[in-house]
């Protein structure tokens, strides 16, 4: 933790993923805020892309691929293909699509990078989101 200026939070009781990311990017101190959940290996080099588009734009969301890993590796099956962007139907069911332009119309709530300046100005995750799925939506 020394090595690499970790600091871990942990609430006296559990609240809930949304509620332990909102303090964990709100106690943040570098310039970029990135979550990523369980189900995501981060792969060699994951970050270049992250802090170039980040810092064409503060106000920038980057959300990763998310690719099928090996449970029993850690590693990544298929290439570098996968899923990153989503949109909710009228009836807030969450879908992925594919396209080749820039943008994602709703993001994976749980898996993106931010500047910590976006993130303090926006204030974060709604505090009140609290089931899972929510986070989309915020």
């Amino acid at each position: 933790r020394e090595q690499y200026r970790v600091r871990i939070l942990r609430h006296p009781e559990t609240r809930g993923l949304i509620a332990a990311k909102k303090d964990g990017g709100d106690a943040a101190t570098g310039d970029i805020v990135v979550f990523f959940d369980c189900h995501v290996a981060p792969q060699p080099g994951w970050h270049a892309s992250f802090l170039r588009l980040i810092g064409e734009n503060y106000r920038r969301i980057v959300v990763p691929v998310i690719t099928d890993l090996d449970v029993a590796t850690w590693t990544q099956r298929g290439g570098n293909r996968g899923q990153a962007k989503c949109y909710l139907t009228w009836d807030a069911d969450f879908k992925w699509y594919e396209s080749d332009d820039d943008y994602v119309p709703i993001v994976s709530g749980g898996l993106l990078g931010i500047s910590r300046r976006w993130w303090n100005e926006t204030g974060g995750y709604d505090e009140q989101m609290v089931g899972w799925g929510g986070e989309n939506l915020d």
